[in-house]
């Protein structure tokens, strides 16, 4: 049945307030319903960890198209940035105070879940997380193998620097085990299998670019510098438009089109496309299987194929 504008207008002033109460503003703070089904089978609270960049939109519209073919509900709540926990915390707690048959969670902390997940348990909602894992016993895990993808950038880069040479690491929040996953992956190829010393690791960049001032200090400190690994296409973005044209080999992770597009150009040396809309649709049907009573893995693997730059 197709909703009134007056139904459109209390949601919306819902929207308003709970951002209210969770301290923040509307740009700070983004509530979202998908079309309702008629009579659906299950409501499903969704927490991101932004919603500010074109990997987390395709999320969304995954789950949401996943919501509609499998008629269910989702609600998706979204901080602005992949640093404000305080306010996921708040948001997951919003959510478990709702009506909600299952809660999935892409933590910006994968170490700080054991209260939620508490209530979670008491009042018989499964939680699974997505994107991230949340890293307590028994929670499943929709995403892909950030250890696996970690090493594979680092085996593509040891080969197009011969396995020598000096290479930097700029990551996410380590907090998030997405970002640490591949940090590890990354190190332990390098630190095994090459002769490649790393030159710096810096850390805290989820989502971010890195300031200029800093991207040039490092340059200063290394300037014989062969290559950088960054967790976050955003932040390789960032660096790619400060390096210009110097012969520094980029790897990174994540589904941006510019970062795919700057890979066809020769700008990023590779990049590990991480599919968010598939990541999000197969959150859904997680659930819904799980749910329904059938067995489920405890991991959900999704793979993330390698973009290559075109070879001279």
């Amino acid at each position: 049945m197709k909703k009134s504008k007056k139904h459109s207008r209390v949601k919306f002033l819902c929207a308003v307030l709970l951002c209210a109460l969770l301290g923040g503003s509307l740009s700070a703070c983004q509530v979202h319903e998908s079309d309702e089904a008629e009579n659906p089978k299950y409501v499903i609270g969704v927490v991101t960890k932004s919603r500010s960049s074109e990997y987390w939109m395709s999320v969304c519209s995954g789950m949401e198209k996943a919501a509609s073919d499998l008629g269910v509900k989702v609600i998706i709540m979204s901080p602005d940035t992949e640093t404000d926990e305080k306010t996921q915390q708040q948001m997951i707690g919003s959510l478990l105070k709702k009506d909600i048959d299952a809660l999935a969670v892409s933590p910006i902390n994968s170490h700080n879940a054991k209260g939620y997940l508490k209530k979670a348990e008491e009042k018989g909602i499964q939680v699974v997380s997505y994107d991230t894992k949340i890293l307590e016993k028994g929670v499943p895990y929709i995403g892909i193998d950030n250890e696996k993808v970690g090493r594979e950038l680092a085996q593509y880069m040891a080969a197009q620097m011969k396995k020598k040479g000096l290479v930097g690491i700029i990551s996410g929040n380590l907090k998030q085990s997405s970002h640490a996953s591949r940090l590890k992956g990354f190190r332990d190829y390098i630190d095994k299998n090459t002769d490649i010393k790393i030159a710096f690791t810096e850390s805290g960049y989820s989502n971010l670019r890195m300031p200029e001032k800093e991207i040039s200090r490092l340059m200063r400190e290394h300037p014989d510098l062969n290559g950088i690994f960054a967790t976050s296409a955003v932040t390789a973005l960032g660096i790619m438009e400060y390096l210009g044209d110097r012969p520094v080999l980029i790897a990174t992770v994540d589904a941006q089109e510019d970062a795919l597009d700057a890979v066809k150009k020769g700008k990023i040396g590779a990049l590990a496309y991480q599919p968010g809309y598939e990541i999000g649709y197969e959150t859904v049907r997680y659930i819904v299987n799980q749910k329904e009573g059938k067995k489920q893995p405890e991991q959900k693997i999704i793979q993330a194929d390698l973009k290559i730059k075109p070879q001279k």
